[in-house]
């Protein structure tokens, strides 16, 4: 393919069903490593200081609508050894999915437990063990990100129909921005505003739901402006160079939709695997890399010219094979 990368990088994905994180050579796009880890692994979050890799284990097998119990840990991963270096146990907290650094400190939505209903817990990176909790006041809160100046977290919520604003230190109260429910999100480059996927997934989608991505104001927590989407959005990225990537769900395949993230204008749209979960890009937003969660690929993908270039086998022995993937550039 004609897409280039720096010698050294990384793509990092995480196969739910195949229990597994497989780590790809972007240049020669072979893989390199394929450590085991627990089950269900969800989302992934890499700290570019210390160059670890941590992963989320949200259940012990199933989908967060008909799953066995929650897991309660989180693998933390040398991405240049390709050795696990720990394992975080949050219990009595569980379920973790979405994370979020900032600083010294790791932020990962967790789902409704002991200490009531779920939200972000926060865990200091130097000593691994959990600072405090902040709710979401909402049972299920999904999707976690952090504002750059790191004042504001905002978590989607699988069973509520609002998107959740938190203060990541608990001083403040947990307010909520309606939507009739939402997946996906992802803030602007420069933190003005933040982009939301509506309505939730279901198993049994309703034929009569209107897809949508939402554009709140950071400033405000207001929903400014909204566009209509084909398809059910799931996953959403915006790049560097402000494009909005939005994952879209389809039958026997996926969508990959690419937007002006200013004019919200279309730019292009690609077929990718079937249930795009999860998106990221390279540092220069040249090239966006899709998880499909059903078919166990992921697709490499030109942005300027809204074209797969490859294709990455991850695990296509179930129908969970790939969820969450991380860009690690060269150490």
């Amino acid at each position: 393919m004609s897409t280039t990368f720096e010698p050294g990088a990384q793509l990092a994905v995480l196969s739910q069903s195949g229990c597994t994180l497989n780590f790809f050579d972007l240049t020669t796009q072979t893989r390199t490593a394929q450590l085991d880890v627990l089950p269900e692994g969800h989302e992934l979050c890499f700290d570019p200081r210390t160059r670890l890799l941590y992963a989320s284990h949200t259940y012990r097998s199933g989908v967060w609508l008909a799953h066995a119990a929650e897991s309660h840990e989180i693998t933390v991963v040398d991405v240049d050894s390709h050795e696990i270096v720990d394992v975080l146990d949050i219990s009595p907290e569980h379920a973790p999915h979405g994370m979020h650094i900032d600083g010294d400190v790791l932020y990962a939505s967790v789902e409704e437990g002991p200490s009531g209903p779920g939200g972000l817990l926060a865990i200091d990176l130097r000593t691994r063990r959990p600072l405090h909790r902040v709710s979401a006041d909402a049972a299920v809160p999904h999707w976690a990100v952090l504002t750059p100046d790191g004042k504001k977290a905002y978590t989607t919520n699988k069973t509520a129909p609002f998107v959740s604003v938190l203060d990541p230190t608990g001083e403040r109260e947990t307010r909520r921005i309606a939507v009739s429910g939402s997946e996906g999100l992802a803030l602007s480059p420069d933190g003005a505003r933040l982009f939301v996927a509506t309505p939730a997934l279901s198993l049994t989608p309703d034929p009569a739901a209107e897809y949508a991505m939402l554009v709140i104001d950071v400033g405000t927590d207001t929903v400014v402006h909204s566009f209509p989407t084909a398809n059910a959005p799931s996953a959403v990225h915006v790049t560097s160079t402000g494009k909005l990537l939005v994952g879209q769900w389809r039958g026997d395949d996926g969508l990959l939709s690419i937007y002006d993230a200013t004019t919200y204008e279309p730019l292009g749209h690609t077929e990718v695997g079937k249930a795009p979960l999860n998106i990221c890009a390279t540092p220069d937003g040249a090239t966006g890399f899709v998880s499909n969660l059903m078919s166990g690929t992921v697709s490499v993908v030109d942005l300027d010219r809204c074209a797969v270039r490859a294709t990455l086998a991850i695990d296509t022995s179930g129908d969970q094979g790939a969820h969450g993937i991380a860009y690690i550039p060269a150490g």
